[in-house]
């Protein structure tokens, strides 16, 4: 057990202290939490049992001694505080140490008779509440990227060191937390975590440990170079009168009157100025001078190809949209359909437009409902023999909120256009009116005349015109 905790620590030590040069973000947080000791001692956890007895003879009895005993239970943990550094090393893996410092009475041996007598029995006694430290180093491994879900869980596990009183100890943390994002920035989230301690060293006892509070994280950022711009002091010059020296204050081998940068030393093709980051683009026209970047985005790098750059880009590090600030059109129910295109964005369907597929028997019900329209000659007042079918397609609707229904009036080519255009407008209101006078909300509906323009033949025989004189009804559920 010793030399796995003493690999444990050297693996957990090496990635801590390489984290910072690799990591994409780094972090801070502060957490309050509490210690459970007693719980993995006693199986009661969170709470404890404690008898009290109190004497009364008159009351009690004194068959009974006087004495009556009460099972009281209580809330039963000792507060903690944290400090934590994170490193963010991609989406999948996290790295962070942090510090719990709190005041306890500490369980000195497996098991403590004394330690859970004195709490099972309110013995009372000197208290040996003392400082307990505790180190922790950790290797989180995220569920699902933090920086694209306002709840990322986690599992966790790694070392700690602790310190209580006079001796010093180790135990194996493993537990489950939780980052959750705080408002649209990726830089603030609420951490809670629960890690259950087993005790590696003698001195040790298994525990709980529960924390919750804020992690902030931040990327590395650019500072542009401080340039001290610095006076050349000029000597007085007494007569006779010499002409001023062309003066070179940075010897750079470029004069400073044509000098862009007559404080720092940079070369003469970039007439004097200097460039930092290699990127073939003088610091005093580079937006990003610390970081190599493109021409195109003024010195500065696009990481993730999307045509934003990373200094203005809310999501540097996956490719995104500029309507979006460089983030990715998100795809809330997973089905293969942006949100901007989905019609039905919470709803997962791989067909129509995302949204649900519309039952083929219930679409032929309508279809049969549309062919059973008939309007008195020439008017667009509806025969009652249309009424079953109409109130058919109304039960139908009823039964589902979401359908909605497109109404078609069309006519032969019999006559002027403009007229079969105003009565096939009419009629096809006539079918929207009937409806909403059976209890379906307007908002439900639409209704357009098209005449004669969208014949289903070629208007030559009777039994043809007879055909293209119809209502059509089109269902869809967006």
């Amino acid at each position: 057990m010793k030399n796995y905790i003493n690999t444990l620590a050297s693996i957990a030590l090496l990635l801590l202290l390489s984290a910072p040069t690799f990591a994409q973000r780094s972090g801070f947080g502060i957490h309050f939490g509490g210690f459970d000791f007693y719980g993995p001692q006693t199986g009661k956890y969170f709470r404890s049992e404690v008898y009290k007895r109190s004497y009364n003879v008159n009351k009690f009895g004194i068959e009974n001694g006087g004495f009556d005993t009460t099972l009281t239970k209580n809330l039963k943990w000792s507060p903690l505080a944290k400090a934590s550094m994170w490193w963010e090393v991609n989406d999948v893996i996290d790295l962070n140490m942090g510090l719990s410092v709190g005041s306890l009475e500490y369980p000195t041996d497996r098991p403590d008779n004394v330690y859970i007598n004195k709490q099972l029995n309110n013995i009372s006694g000197t208290k040996k509440e003392k400082i307990l430290l505790e180190y922790d180093a950790h290797i989180n491994f995220n569920l699902v990227p933090k920086n694209q879900f306002i709840f990322a869980p986690y599992l966790f596990t790694g070392i700690t060191a602790s310190y209580h009183d006079v001796f010093f100890g180790a135990n194996l943390p493993v537990g489950i937390g939780a980052n959750i994002r705080l408002g649209k920035s990726n830089d603030i989230y609420l951490n809670v975590e629960s890690a259950y301690k087993i005790a590696a060293t003698d001195n040790d006892q298994n525990h709980l440990q529960h924390t919750i509070g804020f992690v902030y994280f931040y990327k590395k950022g650019y500072k542009e170079p401080v340039k001290e711009v610095v006076v050349p002091t000029l000597p007085v010059v007494v007569a006779p009168v010499e002409q001023p020296r062309i003066l070179d204050a940075d010897k750079d081998g470029v004069n400073d009157d044509v000098d862009q940068c007559p404080t720092i030393a940079g070369p003469a093709k970039f007439n004097g100025c200097p460039d930092t980051d290699n990127d073939g683009i003088a610091d005093n026209k580079d937006t990003c001078p610390l970081v190599a970047g493109l021409a195109a985005f003024n010195g500065c790098p696009d990481t993730d190809g999307d045509g934003i750059s990373d200094n203005t880009d809310a999501c540097p590090y996956v490719a995104g949209v500029s309507q979006r600030n460089g983030c990715p059109i998100p795809d809330t129910d997973g089905d293969g359909f942006n949100d901007d295109q989905d019609k039905c964005p919470s709803v997962f369907s791989k067909i129509n437009n995302g949204c649900p597929e519309i039952k083929k028997e219930i679409i032929e019900r309508v279809n049969k409902a549309a062919k059973s329209i008939y309007f008195e000659t020439g008017k667009s007042v509806l025969k009652p023999i249309s009424y079953k079918d109409l109130d058919a397609l109304v039960t139908i609707l009823n039964s589902d909120a979401t359908l909605r229904v497109d109404i078609g009036g069309h006519t032969d080519n019999a006559g002027s256009e403009d007229i079969n255009v105003n009565l096939s407008h009419d009629r096809a209101k006539a079918v929207n009116d009937y409806l909403i006078s059976k209890g379906i909300a307007h908002e439900r509906l639409t209704y357009q005349g098209y005449g004669s323009s969208k014949p289903v033949n070629k208007n030559v025989t009777a039994a043809d015109k007879a055909q293209n004189r119809r209502t059509e009804l089109n269902l869809r559920n967006y």
